[in-house]
């Protein structure tokens, strides 16, 4: 959707974020939220929503999302979120979708993660014609602390054929692919 409230709303909530971050992070410990709606000049609405809290212990997390109509049947939006553990781990996620008034979705995806047992990444996202088809895919890559091993696994689905498609790939911490493990 071509609106430039979707972008003046993101805008808003990424500026929000930070802000609260900078807020939070002076903080001992605490929650902060913000929220909103309002109509566009386009005849739909946008609103947006900022939550940000910082635990006793050091970890945190703030998330964003929002979204934006335009009174002829399409939608924009998106979300974020991070968040930051007391021992080091943190995360962050991230998506964003339009939809219009003919059945046509769009959905995209991506988070990553790491920790004391390694690291993990994917994105991913799906389609859906007015028709109702649907076509989707992953991919997640994810390396182990321990060892250095890492993963490498893609999935497509094709709602047209009704075929799910999956590879991977695994690889020691010198790079020489390897078997990947099996899940009991």
């Amino acid at each position: 959707m071509k609106n430039p409230q979707s972008k003046s709303i993101l805008s808003l909530i990424l500026i929000t974020s930070l802000f609260l971050i900078a807020n939070i992070a002076n903080a001992g410990s605490g929650r902060v939220k913000a929220r909103g709606a309002k109509s566009n000049v386009n005849g739909g609405t946008s609103t947006g929503q900022v939550t940000a809290a910082k635990g006793q212990n050091g970890g945190g997390f703030v998330r964003a999302r929002g979204t934006t109509t335009n009174g002829q049947g399409q939608a924009a939006g998106g979300s974020t979120a991070a968040v930051n553990g007391p021992n080091g781990g943190a995360g962050i996620r991230a998506s964003a979708f339009t939809a219009d008034d003919s059945g046509n979705v769009n959905y995209q995806g991506a988070s990553a993660a790491t920790g004391v047992y390694g690291s993990a990444a994917t994105t991913g996202g799906f389609n859906r014609t007015q028709e109702g088809g649907i076509k989707g895919s992953r991919s997640t890559a994810a390396t182990s602390a321990a060892t250095g091993n890492t993963y490498n696994g893609n999935t497509t689905y094709d709602s047209s054929t009704g075929n799910v498609n999956h590879t991977q790939k695994c690889y020691n911490s010198s790079g020489v692919e390897i078997k990947c493990p099996k899940r009991n």
